[in-house]
């Protein structure tokens, strides 16, 4: 994973390097039943571990179990507002043998084992967007506010129970409802020594590492030869504002940032891309990885790149050097 700060806090490095390199991936054969696995809907985030991968489905309100080979194993959850069931789900982290799901419409974070068997939640004051184990008595749940409500914290702490323990990080609050809600779409991952980053969606170049209490520790910009994209946003009266995309999601492991570079479509607008950037520990732009359909989710696990595409279909693939 990225790690930020390096050797003391509060310290902005800017990487100074060659170009970067790039990769193309291979992607792996999936060993599809004769009746195929369920369709997903509306998948909107990906978690994995040793043997599967789990996706969260938002409109179907379950997690679809795959083998890391992409083979359909099983469902967890139902919509509903029972223990295990969930309404319009938004957020999802694995840890150890749990699952962490934002179950956004019910206002509540709920915790089940990889077989679906439930074991614990808690409800909270907002609609979850996001939600990060840092450990099984630390959670970090994300907001996404549209600014309607004025300034509020983005970032939550709780423990294991529920229980509130801080709040973090303003949001973004310009009267304007569809820009805040654009400007306010960040990201939060995993950080080695129980720490976690704070990436932004659009609008920012500062990667930010906090620590278990939701203290900022140190801030890392990432270098300008990683290019951020300009949309015009419509606002109030008629007229428009500009929002520059950094990304449109992103993972971590091993000390790297990989973030989804947004392109332009054929209307003109911003959507998500073929392209992943590598970011090292410094912010600098390490290398590039070509992908041979735009992808709205990724996650990577060494050499492999867990993903879904525009088609809402799972994609994995191997990364190879050209």
């Amino acid at each position: 994973m990225l790690a930020i700060g390096l050797g003391c806090h509060n310290q902005i490095g800017i990487c100074r390097q060659a170009l970067p390199l790039q990769y193309s991936v291979r992607e792996v054969r999936q060993e599809t039943p004769v009746d195929g696995p369920p369709p997903l809907s509306r998948p909107v985030a990906l978690a994995y571990d040793e043997s599967r991968v789990y996706v969260l489905d938002m409109d179907d309100h379950d997690i679809k179990v795959f083998s890391r080979s992409g083979v359909f194993e099983h469902t967890i959850g139902r919509k509903g507002q029972g223990p295990g069931e969930f309404h319009l789900p938004s957020g999802l982290d694995r840890l150890g043998g749990r699952l962490y799901v934002a179950d956004s419409a019910n206002r509540r974070v709920q915790v089940v084992d990889t077989k679906g068997g439930y074991i614990s939640g808690f409800r909270v004051s907002f609609s979850p967007h996001r939600v990060l184990a840092l450990g099984p008595d630390r959670l970090v749940v994300m907001s996404l506010p549209s600014g309607r409500d004025g300034q509020e914290k983005v970032l939550h702490g709780f423990d294991g129970k529920g229980e509130p323990l801080w709040e973090a990080a303003d949001s973004y609050f310009s009267r304007d409802s569809v820009y805040d809600l654009m400007r306010n779409r960040w990201f939060i991952l995993r950080a080695p020594g129980g720490e976690f980053l704070l990436v932004p969606g659009a609008d920012g170049r500062l990667i930010r590492r906090l620590d278990a209490d939701g203290t900022l520790l140190g801030e890392t910009e990432v270098s300008g030869k990683y290019h951020s994209q300009e949309i015009e946003i419509p606002v109030k009266e008629g007229k428009k504002r500009t929002l520059r995309a950094f990304c449109w999601n992103c993972a971590s492991d091993r000390e790297r940032l990989f973030l989804l570079v947004p392109e332009r479509t054929d209307d003109g607008d911003l959507g998500p891309g073929k392209t992943i950037a590598v970011i090292d520990r410094a912010g600098g732009l390490e290398a590039t990885i070509a992908v041979p359909e735009r992808l709205t989710r990724i996650a990577v696990d060494g050499k492999t790149i867990f993903s879904i595409d525009v088609d809402s279909r799972l994609r994995i693939f191997t990364l190879e050097a050209k």
